[in-house]
């Protein structure tokens, strides 16, 4: 079967995308909200597969990468350089 692409998609109807990361993330005690949220990634990236799966089962369709915020330079401010 040949996948759809986004816009093929987005004319059939709608499509889903995932959210909450930063709230679902802080509620379980993975991160705390400030700007450098981000290095969970770096840190705890079985959290966000963890999340990516669970918004993946219940229904979305477009699952987003944690990186905003993450660029080198913001990163290494903390420690974090990649």
């Amino acid at each position: 079967m040949t996948k759809k692409g986004i816009l093929e998609r987005l004319k059939e109807g709608p499509v889903l995308g995932d959210g909450g990361y930063l709230l679902e993330l802080e509620k379980r005690g993975w991160v705390r909200a400030g700007p450098f949220t981000p290095e969970v990634a770096l840190v705890y990236p079985q959290a966000l597969r963890e999340l990516h799966v669970e918004f993946r089962e219940a229904g979305a369709d477009v699952l987003q990468a944690l990186t905003f915020y993450a660029s080198r330079d913001k990163l290494a401010t903390v420690g974090r350089a990649i």
